[in-house]
């Protein structure tokens, strides 16, 4: 397959299934299955807190995008962020995304992460 129509396909992923400006998807892993079978990778994540928006105040993130498919909830945009990921495979990426879920964000003792969400700069 030729470089051009990889892009393509990726392209036409993202226009599909990202729902703001940002490479924000629901299903984040399907994304990245597509992006790494294309020749694709990822250079950073800029991490998103999926929070009730009246927990917003309470949230590691703030500003951020409504949720399309129930507008109670919001991504907030956090400060957290990983450079340099293009050297990384798919296995490791995942593996990122995982660990940082998992043990999520604390700022102090008011602020914290919800539900991680990763948004992709390719």
């Amino acid at each position: 397959m030729e470089d051009r129509n990889n892009l393509e396909v990726i392209k036409e992923y993202i226009k599909e299934h990202s729902f703001c400006q940002e490479n924000i998807f629901k299903d984040w892993e399907s994304f990245l299955n597509l992006l790494y079978s294309e020749g694709g990778c990822v250079f950073a994540i800029l991490w998103y807190d999926h929070c009730k928006k009246e927990e917003h105040q309470m949230s590691v993130g703030s500003g951020g995008y409504l949720d399309p498919e129930d507008p109670g909830f919001i991504y907030a945009e956090t400060r957290e962020y990983e450079n340099g990921l293009e050297t990384k495979s798919i296995v490791e990426i995942k593996d990122y995304i995982a660990d940082m879920r998992a043990k999520g964000i604390r700022y102090g003792d008011k602020y914290v992460s919800h539900d991680l969400v990763p948004a992709f700069y390719l």
